[in-house]
């Protein structure tokens, strides 16, 4: 090696030797603490808000350049209300890939991080201006140079650690409070390609009504071209989630649950044992305006995923299923959960239901089978008017942006078919025998209630079928029997107003005994009328007995009354009572 080789080799060693000195004496002597004073002051100044350093400031210039805060805290503007702090937090990044266009990070540590973040009633939040600063600055329409080579930035950490982390969310406007507690994630390494295992727990709360949910996850994931891809198990209060999912579009997923009570979720109120009287409820006044609740199904239409989702138990606006298969496609704001299938009260279910977040609209597609129907509506709808056993088939759609909107745009079809079963606050064989006494010369009274429980009209079958236009489900072709008489009839069931305004024609059969164990063949072919109306919670039964004396003058009955009465028609009395019977 010649000597100008040699001496510049020596120089520039020696370059680096002095460069390297001058880097760890700075490290060794520079103290960032000095300037937290300064800092603090830049804070107040710039926002308004106090931040607060009560720990010491630590620094790491080589191999990586990192730093270790303590005690941190900043405030609300212009007041003590804390707004954001942490205990303590630790991160760093290696300087030589850095030079790269690498950004590959040591461990991230974050400890007792807290906020309060609030919404409030102009629909501003409590941090706003620390960003309305910056959009108020016109738009830098440059495009950033891109990193040396032209590859996009990379980065690589090594892990996350976040524990007993904590924020509050208050909405003034709405008057509700959520927190999270307890937060804690444990990761792996995070990169374009890498695998590792994770770690979440938490605890959820919510102000009103009063809820507190546990949650724990743990499992692992794995990363190939950025994309999120997992095998996760869960525990969120009582229930266990397996899940696989793949976290890039269309999103993939398959999940199981063991068992799962939406309602507890929902804050809503727990059904009544079977047998219970239901609470008594409160009328609403007739000038008071219904409360209706917005149905919005917009955030559907960013969604595109597809997936398999099992769960031994589910409960949901009091509806009880078991055993539920279902499968998601989501698509262009289409969204169908179908097909699917489940176990409920004691039969079947299997069908499609689907969601347009375009027009928001929902349709549902079900078919019922060997269905204990007075459960069912005990469960879901809070009636006790019907019980039996058998099949239900649905065809229905609904449109509209709030659920009153939907119910009174729901059109189809529907059809009913159960066996030995009854129905609830009416007794048309009671009906039958005033009807009976009323031709005997006695009294008889009408426009009672049909909400009392104490009152049922049994039968061995009940069909039915009702074609939904608007909200109003029209029927026709009602046909009930039991061993005193079959029952028809026609009306509408107006969903949209929870009224109904129907007429049931209940025809006498030949048979000597029935409900009631009373001898009947004088009534044979005697059809009784019955108007039923009113509000669901409010319903009122008319039996027109004109109508059906008018049906017994020509039928068998009329005839053998007529012979039992020819010689009384002489008491002005009984002459008057039948002319007021008759309508003449």
């Amino acid at each position: 090696m010649n000597k100008p080789v040699k001496y510049t080799l020596l120089g520039l060693g020696g370059l680096v030797v002095l460069v390297i000195a001058a880097v760890a004496i700075f490290a060794a002597t520079f103290d960032p603490n000095r300037y937290k004073g300064e800092i603090e002051r830049l804070a107040k100044e710039k926002t308004g808000r106090t931040l607060s350093i009560k720990g010491d400031i630590k620094m790491a210039f080589w191999p990586s350049l990192g730093a270790d805060v303590a005690g941190v805290s900043l405030t609300e503007k212009g007041s003590n209300q804390e707004f954001a702090a942490f205990d303590s937090v630790h991160a760093s990044v290696k300087l030589m890939p850095l030079l790269h266009g690498q950004y590959q990070v040591d461990a991230v540590k974050l400890t007792g991080a807290k906020a309060r973040i609030v919404k409030l009633k102009d629909g501003k939040f409590n941090f706003s201006d620390l960003t309305e600063g910056s959009a108020e600055k016109p738009a830098d329409t440059k495009k950033a140079p891109a990193p040396s080579g032209g590859k996009p930035v990379e980065f690589d950490i090594s892990s996350v650690s976040i524990e007993k982390a904590a924020i509050t969310y208050i909405d003034q406007l709405a008057g509700q409070e959520y927190a999270i507690e307890d937060f804690r994630l444990k990761t792996g390494r995070i990169a374009q390609d890498a695998e590792g295992k994770l770690e979440l727990g938490m605890v959820a709360k919510r102000k009103a009504p009063a809820l507190t949910v546990k949650l724990s996850a743990d499992g692992k994931y794995q990363f190939k071209a950025g994309v999120l891809s997992g095998d996760v198990t869960a525990k969120l209060d009582d229930s266990t989630i397996k899940a696989k999912f793949t976290a890039a579009e269309p999103y993939d997923f398959e999940a199981s649950i063991d068992k799962l009570n939406v309602d507890r979720y929902l804050g809503e109120p727990v059904p009544a044992q079977a047998g219970a009287k239901p609470a008594p409820q409160e009328k609403p006044q007739p000038t008071a305006k219904q409360e209706d609740t917005p149905v919005d199904l917009s955030g559907l239409k960013g969604l595109n995923a597809k997936g398999k989702l099992t769960v031994g138990e589910l409960q949901v606006r009091g509806l009880k299923v078991a055993e539920l298969d279902a499968q998601l496609n989501a698509k262009d704001g289409h969204v169908a959960i179908a097909p699917h299938s489940a176990k409920l009260y004691e039969g079947t279910v299997s069908g499609e239901v689907t969601a347009d977040a375009n027009r928001n609209a929902i349709t549902l597609k079900e078919q019922l089978k060997g269905i204990n129907i007075g459960p069912l509506l005990r469960d879901v709808a809070q009636r006790d008017q019907l019980e039996g056993k058998g099949d239900i088939t649905l065809d229905v759609t609904a449109a509209g942006k709030t659920v009153n909107a939907m119910k009174s745009s729901l059109a189809g079809s529907a059809k009913l078919h159960l066996q030995d079963g009854a129905i609830k606050g009416i007794n048309i064989a009671e009906i039958i025998q005033k009807g009976r006494n009323l031709l005997g010369g006695q009294s008889a009274s009408s426009g009672q209630s049909a909400n009392d429980a104490t009152r049922k009209t049994d039968f061995s079958e009940l069909s039915a079928s009702f074609a939904i236009k608007n909200g109003v489900a029209h029927n026709e072709d009602l046909d009930a029997k039991a061993p005193l008489f079959r029952l028809g009839g026609k009306g509408d069931i107006n969903i949209a107003a929870s009224s109904l305004d129907y007429v049931a024609k209940a025809a006498v059969v030949a048979s000597t005994k029935g409900q009631g164990g009373a001898e009947r063949d004088s009534l044979a072919g005697l059809t009784v009328p019955v108007h039923l109306s009113g509000p669901f919670d409010d319903l009122k039964y008319q039996v027109d007995y004109r109508a059906m004396a008018g049906n017994v003058v020509n039928s068998e009955t009329g005839q053998k009354l007529k012979e039992r009465l020819g010689q009384e028609l002489k008491d002005d009395k009984v002459r008057d009572k039948l002319k007021g019977l008759l309508g003449r």
